[in-house]
C-alpha cells in the first residue's frame, strides 16, 4: 500500500513565554488559510499532522477539510474535552509529547507534568477509539543510557513512538546550558547505541517505532547547533543492529574462507554498513579471505543469510 502524504503544520512546542521549555524555539503557526491551501494542493489521500504544544483549534481542524489527521501534543496541555473534540472530528492518533517517564528529568528542562498522567491520557485516547503515540527525548540533560531504556520499558503500553534525541537549537533555553558546559548532549554513535537497545525493547512489545532522529526542515538541520544530528538516524540504528546479527552469525565460519551475505534489495545499504564498514568489519573477524554482499529478491527485508563459498565460486556468486 502506497503511504499518504503527510502534510505536517508546526504549532510550536510551548505556546506561552512563561511556560516555554529549554528544548524548545518559538514557532509562528500558519494560519488556517495556509493550512487549507496546502491541502488542497495534495492528493486526496493527504493526511494532516499537527505538531506542537497545543491541540489545535476549531478553525486549523476545518482547514483539513475530510483528509485524516494526527496530532502531537504536550501531556499537560491537553485535556480530557480537547481529546473528544478531537476524537469526534475522526483524529487517527493523539502523540504525547511526553519527553520522558523520569519526573525528575522533565521537570529539569522546564515542564511540568509527570508520568502518572501520560499514563492516564494514553488510556482515555485509546478508549475513545484513537491509537496513542509517544515521543521521547534522549539524553536529557542528567539522563543516562538506563534511564532511555526505562523509558522504553514503560512505553511499551502505547501503540506508536518516536525517538528523538536532543539537540541543541539555536536560540533554545538549552543553548546556554550547552555554552556554560552544564550540558553536554550525546555523541552521534551514543545516540545510535541507545536507540538501538530502545527500539528493541519497543518493537519487542509490538510497538511501532515511527520515526528515529527529528525530521530535517527544508535547511535541513541548520538550527540545531550541537547534538546527535544527522538526516537518517535510523538508518544508522538499523545498520548498528544488522552488523551485530552478521557479527554472530559470521563467528565460527572457517577463516580466510569466502564469506557471502544475502539479503533483500531494500537492505543492501544495511548490509554493506556505512561506506562499506561492514565489510570491512566482517572481513577482519574471521579474518576472511573476501566478504560478498549478494542482493536476493526472494528474501523478505530483514531477513539476511549468511554462508561460505570455495574459492572457485567466488568469481561467480549466486545472485
Amino acid at each position: 500500500m502506497t503511504r499518504p502524504v503527510v502534510v505536517p503544520v508546526q504549532l510550536g512546542c510551548c505556546p506561552e513565554p512563561a511556560t516555554r521549555c529549554d528544548l524548545c524555539v518559538p514557532v509562528t503557526p500558519p494560519t488556517a488559510e495556509v493550512v487549507a491551501a496546502w491541502m488542497e494542493q495534495e492528493e486526496p489521500a493527504a493526511w494532516g499532522a499537527f505538531f506542537g504544544g497545543r491541540p489545535p483549534t476549531a478553525a486549523e481542524l476545518d482547514a483539513l477539510g475530510a483528509h485524516p489527521f494526527t496530532v502531537r501534543v504536550r501531556p499537560d496541555l491537553l485535556r480530557r474535552a480537547d481529546a473528544r473534540r478531537l476524537a469526534d472530528r475522526g483524529c487517527i492518533r493523539v502523540e504525547l509529547d511526553a519527553l520522558s517517564f523520569h519526573d525528575r528529568a522533565v521537570r529539569a528542562v522546564g515542564r511540568r507534568h509527570r508520568a502518572s498522567l501520560v499514563h492516564e491520557i494514553r488510556v482515555g485516547v485509546q478508549s475513545m477509539g484513537m491509537a496513542a503515540g509517544v515521543v521521547l527525548a534522549v539524553g536529557l540533560p542528567g539522563t543516562t543510557h538506563r534511564d532511555a531504556v526505562d523509558d522504553a520499558v514503560a512505553a511499551t503500553s502505547f501503540d506508536t513512538a518516536r525517538l528523538h534525541p536532543v539537540l541543541v537549537f539555536r536560540g533554545a533555553h538549552l543553548q546556554q546550558a550547552h555554552m556554560d558546559g552544564t550540558y553536554e548532549p550525546l555523541t552521534l554513535g551514543q545516540a545510535v547505541t541507545t536507540c538501538r537497545a530502545m527500539l528493541d525493547v519497543l518493537e519487542t512489545a509490538g510497538v511501532e517505532v515511527l520515526r528515529i532522529g527529528q525530521n530535517p526542515g527544508p535547511d535541513g538541520l541548520g538550527w540545531a547547533v550541537a547534538g546527535p544530528r544527522h538526516s537518517s538516524l535510523r538508518e544508522l540504528v538499523e545498520a548498528r543492529r544488522t552488523l551485530e546479527w552478521l557479527t554472530a552469525a559470521a563467528i565460527g565460519k572457517a577463516a580466510g574462507s569466502h564469506l557471502v551475505v544475502r539479503c533483500s534489495p531494500a537492505d543492501e545499504s544495511r548490509a554493506r554498513g556505512p561506506y562499506n564498514q561492514h565489510i570491512r568489519t566482517l572481513r577482519a573477524l574471521g579474518p576472511f579471505a573476501s566478504v560478498t554482499v549478494c542482493v536476493d529478491a526472494s528474501l523478505p527485508r530483514g531477513n539476511y543469510e549468511v554462508a561460505t563459498l570455495e574459492a572457485a565460486d567466488v568469481l561467480d556468486p549466486p545472485t
